[in-house]
């Protein structure tokens, strides 16, 4: 018998996360290094960007740009993660950037995680004011 699958939710316990301001349609949340419970301490960096559409619990988008194993997920819980391409010399944290700063790409994946109402309400400048605000908490977070 399978495991039933269910789409995560946003986090309950908003401990080290960060609200980014997206505009009314999307909830974005950051958190620089997220390490799960119970596990061993290691080297890699865990950043972690969680999407919703305002109004719901269910995550649309996760990405989470590892320092190792970066990945992204539509629909976390639903479906499987996706490999984060990631270019010679970029950082993953810069990769995953590139979805927000080039919105047809986010609107893209939105659409997949079947949101395409919101995706169509966004603005560019949202987005791009998004991807602004989670390269200065990480650069903070990285200067600690």
């Amino acid at each position: 018998m399978q495991p039933v699958r269910m789409q995560q939710t946003m986090p309950e316990d908003r401990t080290g996360w960060h609200m980014i301001n997206a505009g009314p349609h999307i909830e974005i949340l950051f958190h620089p290094d997220r390490s799960p419970a119970g596990r061993e301490p290691d080297q890699i960096e865990r950043p972690s960007i969680v999407v919703a559409v305002a109004g719901k619990r269910q995550q649309a988008l996760r990405f989470d740009p590892f320092s190792m194993g970066a990945h992204y997920h539509i629909r976390p819980g639903l479906a499987d993660q996706i490999p984060l391409p990631v270019a010679q010399g970029q950082s993953p944290l810069d990769a995953t950037m590139a979805f927000f700063e080039k919105p047809l790409r986010f609107r893209g994946l939105l659409a997949l995680a079947e949101e395409d109402g919101v995706a169509s309400q966004l603005r560019d400048q949202e987005l791009t004011n998004a991807a602004s605000q989670i390269r200065a908490l990480s650069a903070a977070h990285q200067g600690r």
